[in-house]
């Protein structure tokens, strides 16, 4: 079947708390009218995919954002799995996720895990949103990993932090990435949980660049003075992200309209239904 528009795809990465620099992006997107068709998101990449993915309004998960502390969050448990529980932040995954299942939803949507013993990616298409998520953010040493089935699955930035290629595969045409794990300049950790974040950022860092490199366009907000573990700092990073969003705005016009007319598409912006500016 002939597509009517240009399917645009969003690959959301992780980043801790500079992850809070989606909900800009999405914030500029929906203002200029800006379709979003696909989403893929891993860590807190995820979280702001999943919950945008129930059709909550980017403003309203902002707002909840600035609000938010990470001592709230939470659940501190010292034993040989992981420092945090993550039990607190699956609950709150859960209510702002509307306890929904992927197929319920109206937008594809692709969760990203790895398995850690087999150093495979998961990706999560089917079953509970929150469960998939919960499973992303599994920072090793940091959250206690997740069982599913007989496999641990952990962050699934260990593997691919910025899914590109995932949200392609769900029928995107056009991807933009937006990366929010740069850190050129950012302050020295300030303790073992800062540290643990930073050589995952590291890490991953490395491991960035081939995906970048399949998008067709990467969005970074600068987000380098923002510690992972700044959530306090939410206001910031969503500001970053509404400023590279806006500059990126007339490359993204030009990609869409490119892209729409090898399509064929008479359409490349749309008008959204209204969203929902509370939970369900």
């Amino acid at each position: 079947m002939e597509k009517k528009s240009v399917g645009l795809g969003l690959a959301l990465g992780g980043g801790a708390a500079r992850g809070m620099a989606h909900l800009g992006v999405l914030r500029v997107l929906e203002r200029e009218g800006i379709n979003v068709d696909y989403l893929a998101g891993t860590s807190m990449g995820a979280v702001v995919a999943a919950v945008y993915a129930v059709g909550t309004d980017p403003n309203y998960i902002a707002r909840l954002a600035e609000k938010l502390r990470w001592e709230t969050l939470v659940d501190i448990r010292f034993n040989k799995m992981g420092l945090i529980s993550g039990d607190k932040i699956e609950r709150v995954i859960q209510v702002l996720t509307k306890n929904r299942n992927f197929e319920e939803l109206q937008m594809p949507l692709a969760i990203i895990a790895a398995d850690l013993g087999s150093g495979e990616p998961v990706i999560f298409r089917s079953g509970p949103i929150y469960s998939a998520v919960r499973a992303s953010i599994a920072i090793p040493g940091v959250f206690e990993p997740i069982k599913c089935g007989d496999r641990m699955l952990v962050d699934g930035g260990i593997i691919n932090n910025v899914p590109v290629k995932p949200v392609r595969d769900l029928g995107a045409d056009v991807v933009i990435a937006v990366d929010v794990s740069h850190d050129q300049g950012s302050s020295e950790p300030r303790n073992f949980v800062e540290v643990l974040f930073k050589a995952f950022e590291v890490m991953g860092a490395y491991i960035n660049k081939a995906q970048l490199e399949s998008a067709d366009l990467v969005i970074a907000p600068n987000t380098d003075k923002i510690g992972p573990a700044g959530f306090y700092r939410a206001a910031e990073c969503i500001a970053a992200g509404e400023q590279a969003a806006e500059e990126a705005l007339p490359r993204i016009r030009e990609l869409l309209a490119k892209k729409a007319e090898e399509m064929g598409c008479q359409k490349t912006e749309r008008q959204k239904p209204a969203r929902q500016e509370r939970e369900a």
